[in-house]
């Protein structure tokens, strides 16, 4: 998909979803679990943390529930679609949330005009259209830290999806595709390009495996003998996001890039 429909793509989600945890995933309790990662890594830095910065905040929904839990801190939350960022503007002023600001950014064409101790991402670059895309993206990523800044990065890969589609084959399950807006990461790659732009490639932590072992392998075969749909919201799902990072069966991992003096 070109540029223009991945964003129509967005905007019509937003539409439809509004201010719905639901707008940027179906998948409520992988969400959760992304926050929770993101909350363990901030606890990590913060004392060092004056502003964070969250690129591809769609509605906002994860932004506001870190923002909550660090009223200390300021958070800027950044998307390129107009919907989302309406609707994020709604949800803040719901919770009453103040140390929190959105705006409009295309994170490719446009500029981050500010510095962040710390910047993460969350499924926000796999919607960029080529590797070239990406790799500029992540250079005004790592350009706009701070001295010493880190930058969280959650983004799906491929060797964690190939790795559970063969999981699920042994299962005689069917693969789970890419979707056409979606561009997974090479480890390999983004580790190289990394070490060009002088950053310190510190952990990769596959944070969706067990996760996806349970709702997307055993929960997928029980509703395979079963007959019926699979529910996102299932006992499995809840389950599951409760186990520990383990293994590389998943698609959604963590790194975590370090800047200045935390090389």
């Amino acid at each position: 998909m070109k540029h223009n429909e991945i964003k129509n793509y967005w905007n019509e989600r937003a539409e439809e979803f509004k201010t719905s945890p639901e707008a940027t995933t179906n998948d409520y309790y992988m969400r959760q679990l992304e926050i929770d990662t993101l909350k363990n890594k901030i606890d990590i830095y913060k004392e060092n943390i004056k502003n964070i910065a969250d690129i591809g905040c769609g509605n906002g929904y994860s932004t506001i529930q870190l923002a909550k839990q660090y009223p200390s801190i300021n958070f800027s939350g950044f998307d390129y679609s107009d919907e989302m960022i309406k609707n994020a503007k709604i949800n803040a002023k719901k919770e009453g949330v103040e140390n929190i600001v959105f705006d409009v950014l295309d994170i490719v064409s446009g500029t981050i005009e500010n510095s962040y101790d710390l910047i993460y991402t969350d499924r926000c670059l796999i919607n960029l259209q080529s590797w070239n895309d990406q790799k500029i993206a992540l250079e005004k990523i790592f350009s706009s830290l701070t001295r010493n800044g880190v930058y969280l990065m959650i983004e799906n890969f491929i060797d964690g999806q190939n790795n559970l589609n063969k999981i699920r084959q042994s299962f005689g399950l069917n693969d789970i595709a890419i979707r056409d807006h979606n561009l997974f990461f090479d480890l390999v790659d983004v580790k190289s390009f990394i070490k060009k732009i002088e950053g310190n490639f510190a952990k990769y932590e596959n944070i969706s495996s067990l996760y996806y072992l349970v709702s997307r392998v055993i929960y997928s075969k029980i509703c395979m003998i079963d007959d019926k749909q699979p529910d996102y919201y299932d006992i499995h799902h809840e389950l599951g996001s409760k186990l520990p990072s383990c293994g590389d069966f998943g698609p959604i991992a963590l790194c975590i890039i370090e800047k200045g003096e935390n090389k």
